[in-house]
């Protein structure tokens, strides 16, 4: 009995310490910089729904949104919230460009960028992006709002 107790006891604790280093290598990025007259905030978070019962965003134009379940299957929302004077921008221009880091002759990728907003939050939510795939790694995104120079941006994304 008591070595059931133990067994169970060292691989809770083996669990418990396998979670808790998964969580620590999804942790999300947010990063912020001054674009002309803009305060851009990149985010890259778990990939989000806007469709079904468990929708969390609300697209409002641009690009379609990668839905979960697409191919390749979206794990992550790579976004940018635009502001300009302490205000969400609700209809900026807004250009997203990312690649792996390390090989600067590596292409670009372009990311389709939809205008959407938290479900049931309102505009004062907007920003701009989309679901994409990322695997693990460094990472760089250009953004550019409007007709500003493009500032990059610097990410890890761990292993999912």
């Amino acid at each position: 009995m008591r070595k059931s107790l133990l067994f169970a006891a060292t691989i809770a604790f083996a669990l418990g310490a396998f979670l808790a280093s998964c969580a620590a290598q999804a942790k999300p990025v947010s990063e912020t910089a001054t674009a002309g007259p803009y305060q851009v905030t990149l985010k890259v978070l778990p990939a989000e729904s806007f469709a079904g019962a468990h929708k969390e965003m609300t697209w409002d134009g641009g690009a379609k949104p990668a839905l979960l379940g697409s191919k390749p299957q979206p794990n992550h929302h790579l976004v940018v919230f635009v502001q300009k004077g302490g205000k969400p921008v609700e209809n900026a221009t807004v250009h997203i460009r990312y690649r792996m880091s390390g090989n600067a002759s590596a292409p670009w990728q372009t990311l389709p960028v939809a205008r959407m907003y938290v479900k049931g939050k309102g505009r004062a939510t907007m920003h701009y992006g989309n679901n994409l795939h990322l695997a693990a790694g460094d990472y760089e995104a250009k953004v550019q709002v409007g007709n500003t120079p493009a500032h990059v941006f610097r990410f890890t994304v761990g292993g999912d």
